[in-house]
């Protein structure tokens, strides 16, 4: 009986092992928690750092979305001034071209002065 009892029992029945294993475990565990935990701090610094730039580009964007309403007003009112440059311009080529052709009557008519000018001229 005496071999018996000093038999050695298997190593997973040992108090000992156990307590080993868990505290390894208990230690792995709260690394890992930690690391996690430092990494959720900083994405959460991240989150909030990204949360402001983009609330900045949303002030960004208004600004230049009232820019923009303002630079629309004032390109309908130039299209609108530019509509009527091209009605005055327009009036202005048919009233030149009015005057070139009354020019050319008035040239034709002066010519047609000078001929009996100088017929009666030559006739006297």
């Amino acid at each position: 009986m005496a071999k018996t009892e000093n038999a050695k029992q298997p190593f997973y029945k040992n108090i000992w092992i156990w307590f080993v294993v868990t505290v390894v475990a208990a230690f792995g565990i709260t690394f890992f928690v930690m690391d996690d935990s430092s990494e959720l701090e900083a994405l959460e610094e991240k989150n909030t750092s990204l949360q402001e730039e983009n609330k900045a580009l949303e002030e960004k964007v208004n600004l230049l979305e009232g820019e923009n309403s303002g630079l629309e007003e004032t390109v309908l009112t130039l299209e609108e001034e530019n509509s009527y440059l091209v009605s005055d311009n327009e009036l202005l080529y048919s009233d030149i071209t009015y005057l070139v052709e009354y020019v050319g009557e008035l040239e034709a008519a002066l010519n047609e002065a000078y001929e009996i000018i100088e017929s009666y001229e030559a006739n006297n």
